[in-house]
């Protein structure tokens, strides 16, 4: 039996606000869900969809809380959503776009909800937002969904690696092959992995022996998501049943709760890491965890797109995120397993008590006002010489962003330590903590 951290039963249910969204010609367009803030800011993308509901927004705003946060990035977790036909095209779906920043400008302008692109959107539909709401975007973009696949890559891999297997040879159920999908399937492709099913929103396909993800590509590029109606010799199914197909990851990314109560006893994976937030309803997940099934939470799995902005923001680019999801990154997931394993408790809940403590203290984080002298001898005493030469080459890479080599090695190390390293630090801090409290007390 699981025992779940303290800090798990202590974290609120429910968002902190709820706003309907209403243009005074379109009448009701959607909501917006802030789940926490962090000093008063919340971010997270805005979805499209005809039956989005309160529900889902709400299980996505926290699932963004607890990414930021893992992360140890200073925001806390919303999300948006439009009800209206993911198909919209030209004029009309501009026009609702900006109708929806118009309405929602009083939150954006303030910075209590930072938009960006999620489910059914792009990034023309953020630009709309924006200039609606009197915010345009810059121009400079980083593509996203490339960090989401080596994040979700990386998860695999080593909790693969963790539980003394490699990823050579495992079978992978992929739900979806948009850009991350497809990004991914690529990744474990080039890793010995088989993909023996993939659905999209047309269907599934399934093959033990493995699918022909090259052949996948070139039938994305010519149909996009009907690209299942023309893999010849393989019939079109239901695309529900990828879930429940035998393979030894499951990567869920499309909507909400696509594993239920109702489905839960029929997963056969032994791994599941999800490219889309809140994939498992918590009875799932509670079923899954007595039959020993590893769940990867969504907000560590997926958590490079919203990474790739910080990156874009301190003038690093793909390549730099890159080597800090297969350094820093995997690290810390690494750490994480441990303690979870060490704990007796499952990783999901690890992870969010982790998460959890690591947005008290993001909102509770207050600058120092020792003099620059005091705060020099702290770091020197806190952090070596090391601490000075990253944080000396972090200052300069943000004067001078395009200078290369050590200079920019040692400020991406920077990014690292302020971000991902902090998670690490809190982890190691508390499994310290534990253990000095489970010897005092002789337990195990």
């Amino acid at each position: 039996m699981y025992r779940s951290p303290s800090e798990v039963s202590a974290i609120p249910h429910g968002p902190s606000l709820r706003v309907e969204v209403v243009d005074d010609t379109r009448g009701p367009l959607g909501f917006v869900i802030i789940d926490r803030t962090v000093h008063g800011v919340a971010s997270g993308g805005v979805r499209l969809a005809p039956d989005v509901s309160v529900d889902e927004l709400a299980a996505l705003a926290r699932s963004m809380t607890f990414k930021w946060a893992f992360l140890g990035l200073p925001l806390g977790g919303a999300k948006g959503g439009i009800r209206a036909d993911a198909g919209l095209q030209g004029v009309e779906r501009d026009a609702l776009m900006h109708a929806f920043g118009q309405a929602i400008a009083p939150l954006v302008r303030s910075r209590v909800y930072l938009p960006g692109i999620d489910l059914g959107t792009t990034l023309d539909d953020l630009r709309a937002i924006m200039t609606g709401a009197g915010q345009p975007l810059p121009s400079a973009q980083i593509d996203g969904s490339l960090c989401t696949a080596l994040t979700v890559f990386e998860s695999i891999r080593q909790v693969v690696r963790f539980s003394g297997h490699e990823l050579a040879g495992l079978t992978i159920a992929l739900e979806g092959f948009g850009k991350v999908g497809s990004r991914l399937a690529q990744l474990l492709d080039q890793a010995g992995a088989r993909l023996t099913a993939l659905a999209t929103v047309d269907g599934m396909v399934a093959d033990p022996g493995g699918l022909d993800v090259p052949l996948l590509l070139r039938l994305k590029e010519a149909h996009g998501d009907p690209l299942v109606n023309h893999l010849e010799g393989r019939p079109r199914l239901p695309a529900e049943q990828l879930v429940t197909q035998p393979a030894d990851v499951l990567v869920p990314g499309a909507r909400p709760w696509v594993i239920r109560e109702d489905n839960v006893d029929r997963v056969e994976a032994r791994w599941i890491v999800p490219i889309a937030n809140a994939p498992i309803t918590p009875l799932a997940e509670a079923r899954l965890a007595d039959r020993q099934v590893v769940v990867v939470p969504d907000f560590v799995a997926n958590c490079g797109g919203i990474f790739s902005g910080e990156l874009l923001a301190n003038g690093f680019g793909l390549d730099d995120g890159r080597a800090l999801i297969e350094g820093e990154f995997a690290r810390l997931l690494v750490e994480l397993l441990q303690q979870a394993a060490r704990s007796g408790r499952r990783l999901a809940d690890e992870a969010r008590a982790l998460a959890w403590r690591r947005h008290l203290a993001l909102d509770g984080a207050l600058k120092s006002p020792a003099s620059l002298g005091e705060r020099f001898l702290h770091l020197l005493k806190a952090e070596g010489m090391d601490g000075i030469r990253t944080r000396t080459a972090w200052r300069i890479h943000r004067i001078w962003p395009k200078a290369n080599g050590a200079m920019r090695s040692a400020a991406a190390e920077r990014l690292a330590d302020i971000t991902i390293g902090r998670t690490r630090r809190e982890l190691r801090t508390t499994g310290r903590r534990e253990a000095v409290a489970m010897a005092e007390t002789g337990t195990e």
